[in-house]
């Protein structure tokens, strides 16, 4: 019995290639007659790709695919590009209750068995997308009359440049220069009132040194004592006693600044 001619697409199996990725392809059977066809899919590769299924039954008047997937691979070699990996796919009827064994491909056993070849095509991996956007001649042309249509923009206005920020202070630095400010006022101030107090002491030394020898021209006369009596020495005394202490308090303060 003959084996009916069954349609087996596509002739040239392509694969665009993808680093470390499983590329897929479909295999299409279709049998158109009445009769049972058993195929079968056969490799020059076996290792490099895997076939779904790779037998079956075509029934009648109905079709199967079949999926070749290749393995991932890491680089496009040129093996690659001049790839010479095939496939071959037989086909021989079947009877009704018949079912695949494992002389039924066998050329010496099976007479009316076909075979089709395909070739395996490996395309390079894509190019990857132009950052500017081709344009074929019309569009040129429109966009030039576009163009020429559109009146020259007015320059844009210069803006004046804005006055630069002032940089941020952090508010301690802020509360210590305000501080050694006013220490330094208050140091001023107490400078002023030592200079004041010690021209005052010196002219209380002044006049200290005065009434004494006053005091000791008194002694002197025939009322030296009624005169020396009269005059206010002790009182004298303690004044400048305090005097000399609140200098020297203030003085002391002063230091500490």
């Amino acid at each position: 019995m003959a084996s009916p001619d069954v349609e087996v697409t596509p002739s040239d199996l392509r694969f665009r290639f993808q680093i470390n990725k499983q590329l897929l392809a479909t295999i299409t059977i279709n049998n158109p007659s009445s009769q049972r066809v058993a195929f079968k899919i056969k490799t020059t590769a076996p290792k490099k790709y895997v076939v779904r299924p790779s037998s079956g039954v075509v029934e009648s008047c109905s079709n199967v695919s079949i999926q070749v997937i290749m393995q991932a691979q890491k680089e496009y070699t040129a093996e690659f590009a001049n790839c010479k990996d095939k496939f071959m796919v037989q086909t021989t009827v079947l009877g009704e209750a018949e079912q695949i064994e494992k002389d039924t491909f066998n050329k010496e056993a099976r007479k009316d068995l076909k075979e089709y070849r395909l070739r395996v095509t490996i395309e390079g991996p894509a190019a990857p997308p132009s950052p500017v956007p081709e344009a074929n001649e019309a569009d040129d042309e429109g966009v030039a009359v576009r163009v020429a249509a559109v009146p020259p923009a007015a320059p844009a206005p210069q803006l004046a440049p804005s006055p630069a920020a002032e940089p941020a202070v952090d508010p301690r630095l802020r509360n210590a220069v305000d501080n050694l400010h006013a220490a330094t006022v208050e140091n001023q101030q107490l400078k002023a009132q030592v200079d004041r107090l010690q021209r005052e002491r010196d002219e209380l030394r002044r006049q200290l040194d005065i009434f004494q020898l006053q005091g000791g021209a008194f002694k002197t006369g025939a009322s030296a004592p009624q005169q020396a009596a009269s005059v206010p020495k002790p009182q004298l005394s303690m004044a400048i006693v305090l005097l000399v202490a609140i200098v020297a308090f203030l003085v002391g303060h002063y230091m500490r600044f």
